[in-house]
């Protein structure tokens, strides 16, 4: 009810996205990348701090959305279910993430309806000022987009750690790093729905059950569908880690975390095999949660 109020408040306060035809989205996408995983990023200035401030958004993938560094969408796996085939819609108060009159958004984007390849991210920022003045921000060609280091290939994720660029989301990405967005135009109205959010229905600590030079199997207390969480310490830069079809590089700082971020494992189970061809020992894992998503 709440979503469906403010998308009625944005249509009625945002002439900004308004064209001739009538009511207008924009879509911002980037050149063919496969499975990668994308960052679309924008800068806004705006006239002074708001006193109201909302963030809709449309994609054709997962997205996790930055404001200020500050994750806004706290939903995971946002804001698709397994199996959903219409745009979904998601919406957050992001407020209390702008201080002043600088609003830096980023958003992670994950591969998923990926018959519709034109529909990256179509968001639209609204603010009210204390003046009453009410302005709105779409998605445009002052996006720029470059590609995560991770990949979506179906149910598998891979990320690689040695190329990630920690305060990507804070901080402006160096120029040459930066790519020009493509910009499409489609009816407002095209299919989009709420989407429904998941939850972590429960977080095991697993145990080790067995051990070879290059492998470690772990077993959960239950059955699960969701993530493996596995806190790593002293591994090798660069070595890679298989964990139930998500692959992780190290970057060899003394400790770090691997675990899925847009995909859950396809079917329940309750074993998880850690394999390392370069070699792995249980002083390696610090500790291994099987976390179940709802």
């Amino acid at each position: 009810m709440i979503r469906l109020l403010f998308s009625l408040l944005f249509l009625i306060c945002c002439p900004a996205v308004m064209s001739a035809g009538g009511w207008c989205r924009q879509w911002i996408s980037a050149d063919s990348v496969g499975d990668s995983q994308l960052w679309f990023l924008r800068t806004l200035i705006l006239p002074s701090q708001p006193v109201e401030a909302r963030l809709e958004a449309i994609s054709g993938g997962r997205v996790c959305i930055y404001v200020n560094g500050y994750n806004a969408t706290t939903d995971i796996l946002a804001p698709y279910k397994q199996g959903d085939k219409v745009l979904k819609s998601i919406g957050c108060d992001i407020l209390p993430y702008i201080t002043d009159d600088t609003c830096r958004i980023a958003v992670w984007y994950s591969p998923f309806l990926r018959e519709i390849k034109s529909k990256h991210l179509s968001l639209t920022v609204w603010c009210r000022y204390p003046d009453g003045q009410r302005q709105s921000y779409v998605s445009d060609s002052n996006w720029s987009w470059v590609m995560a280091p991770a990949e979506t290939n179906g149910n598998d994720e891979c990320f690689n750690s040695l190329a990630m660029y920690d305060k990507w989301n804070i901080d402006e990405l160096p120029a040459p790093m930066l790519l020009p967005v493509r910009v499409s135009s489609g009816s407002y109205y095209e299919p989009s729905e709420p989407y429904t959010p998941q939850y972590i229905r429960h977080i095991y600590s697993c145990k080790k059950i067995s051990a070879t030079p290059t492998s470690l199997t772990y077993l959960s207390p239950s059955p699960f569908c969701g993530w493996v969480r596995v806190t790593l310490r002293g591994m090798k830069r660069g070595a890679t880690l298989s964990v139930n079809g998500f692959d992780y590089i190290c970057n060899g700082d003394i400790d770090e975390q691997a675990c899925r971020r847009f995909t859950i494992s396809p079917v329940a189970t309750d074993h998880i095999e850690i394999r390392c061809s370069s070699g792995i020992t249980a002083d390696n894992v610090m500790s291994v949660e099987a976390i179940d998503i709802d």
